[in-house]
């Protein structure tokens, strides 16, 4: 009879917790790993953008999208692949170049060099993603997002909400 009253008031406390980032932050567990349609999708995307970059098609989400992917290359690179991390800056500055690009002429559109240092970035990208545990592909991401300020708002606002929760 104890056992049963007990359990009910660990079951009644564990309710009145709340969670440790709010409602609605229902993350997966670390250990499971994208589908091998989505790792593929994760790869070709990037690639088939940067094309249209060299054929004049691109626009500013291309960029973005880039730009994300070559970051999060730059993070794993720097934490677990130091040798590959050239290519990676290589490709940073590449995209930078065509942003200061569009910035003077309003044309999304990259040279040949900067083309094939980010196809060699994403080339690259695509075999440390392989290489890499979730964990790590996770911890670099959440670095690229820290050091984004847009970020840092968003999760500001998130954290405020979760606190009127």
């Amino acid at each position: 009879m104890t056992q049963q009253l007990n359990r009910a008031q660990r079951r009644a406390a564990k309710k009145q917790r709340r969670p440790v980032r709010g409602a609605g932050h229902i993350q997966l567990p670390i250990n499971i790993r994208f589908n091998a349609a989505d790792e593929t999708q994760l790869q070709l995307v990037p690639l088939g953008l940067a094309t249209t970059l060299i054929e004049g098609t691109a626009d500013e989400s291309t960029w973005h999208t880039l730009t994300l992917r070559i970051n999060w290359g730059r993070f794993l690179a720097s934490d677990h692949f130091p040798d590959m991390e050239p290519a990676m800056v290589a490709a940073q500055d590449a995209m930078r170049s065509i942003s200061a690009r569009h910035d003077r002429a309003q044309t999304w559109g990259a040279s040949k060099p900067e083309y094939d240092a980010i196809y060699e970035a994403l080339r690259i990208c695509n075999e440390m993603q392989q290489q890499c545990t979730r964990r790590e592909l996770r911890d670099a991401l959440e670095r690229v997002y820290a050091a984004n300020e847009y970020h840092r708002k968003v999760t500001a606002i998130k954290n405020r909400l979760d606190a009127r929760a």
